[in-house]
């Protein structure tokens, strides 16, 4: 019996979670999971002319760790063909972590019609693809390949919390900068709540300097959280509020704040209500629809906060389940 118990753990250590960027999601299946996890960076400026590198680089390193077990990123489609031709010459098996959202990264341009095509191809001799949403079903059952619609990572959390909140009620916004999170509007909105105060994370070099000079006083830029201390960013904030244009997103901030069992403010998009049915307020993205949102989900704080709760049990069940299955996949 102690002996089963060494391989299964020594089999463990030939398994890892393998990408060409950063992503928390990814980060965090390889934490629950107890497996490495490992990235090359890539520019964003020159990322298409590091592909050849990088293929080089990725398929070296994958025979110099002699893996079993591979979960790759997507995207980019490219970091997923030295990880499948690791598996002819190796027999190990691969598992792609999909972020595609149709309507969105899947057919923003023509050729993505192209990378589908790829898609379909390696989905058809990994494992198992997990995707993040299930909008892309109806497209992926015509693949012919094993897939599990494996939602954002909950995570459980420790109970404490050391990020400075100046004053309160207090509303985090989980961003990127990017144009579809509506960040002019949610700045009008924090000027007419003046008694509520505002953390906005975020990379702040990626901001209008005209927007941080004119900002009200109840705005405070974070500037970008890494690790632990995000979390603790979250369970610090009364409300956390996550916006998104993209109809088919699932929202990775949304699941951050659940796992920190904060009550959310969210785009209204039927993706985002099919996964959260509770402990969220859904609203426009305009400033009036923001204002709103967040006057009511702090007036329903209480209520808000227990569902969330339960809406965090509920996934971590569901969560097990589905870890449950990949174990099941991968014997």
């Amino acid at each position: 019996m102690t002996k089963g118990k060494k391989m299964n753990k020594d089999n463990k250590k030939r398994w890892l979670f393998f990408a060409w960027s950063y992503s928390r999601r990814s980060e965090d299946i390889a934490a629950i999971k107890g497996i490495e996890y490992f990235y090359f960076p890539i520019s964003q400026k020159i990322r298409f002319f590091q592909f050849p590198l990088l293929f080089a680089k990725s398929f070296f390193f994958l025979f110099k760790k002699r893996l079993q077990v591979v979960f790759i990123q997507h995207p980019p489609i490219h970091a997923i063909l030295p990880v499948f031709l690791y598996s002819l010459f190796s027999g190990a098996q691969y598992v792609i972590d999909s972020h595609i959202t149709p309507g969105t990264t899947l057919v923003e341009k023509p050729h993505h019609h192209f990378y589908l095509l790829l898609h379909r191809f390696y989905s058809y001799y990994a494992t198992v693809t997990l995707f993040h949403s299930h909008a892309i079903l109806e497209r992926v059952k015509r693949w012919r390949c094993d897939y599990i619609v494996f939602e954002n990572l909950v995570r459980e959390l420790g109970s404490e919390s050391h990020f400075p909140v100046q004053r309160r009620p207090a509303v985090g916004m989980i961003s990127t900068f990017s144009p579809d999170e509506h960040i002019l509007d949610v700045i009008e909105a924090a000027g007419e709540l003046k008694n509520v105060s505002f953390y906005i994370t975020g990379d702040k070099r990626k901001v209008d300097s005209k927007i941080l000079s004119n900002t009200p006083e109840n705005i405070f830029f974070t500037g970008y959280i890494k690790g632990s201390y995000y979390y603790e960013f979250l369970m610090a904030m009364d409300i956390v509020l996550v916006l998104t244009d993209r109809k088919e997103s699932a929202l990775q901030g949304a699941y951050e704040a659940l796992s920190a069992e904060t009550p959310l403010v969210l785009s209204d998009t039927e993706t985002m209500r099919y996964f959260f049915p509770q402990g969220v307020i859904f609203v426009k993205n305009n400033k009036e629809g923001i204002r709103e949102g967040i006057e009511k989900a702090l007036r329903e704080k209480g209520r808000l906060g227990k569902e969330i709760k339960q809406l965090k049990e509920i996934k971590l069940k569901k969560q097990k389940g589905n870890f449950l299955r990949i174990k099941n996949i991968l014997v």
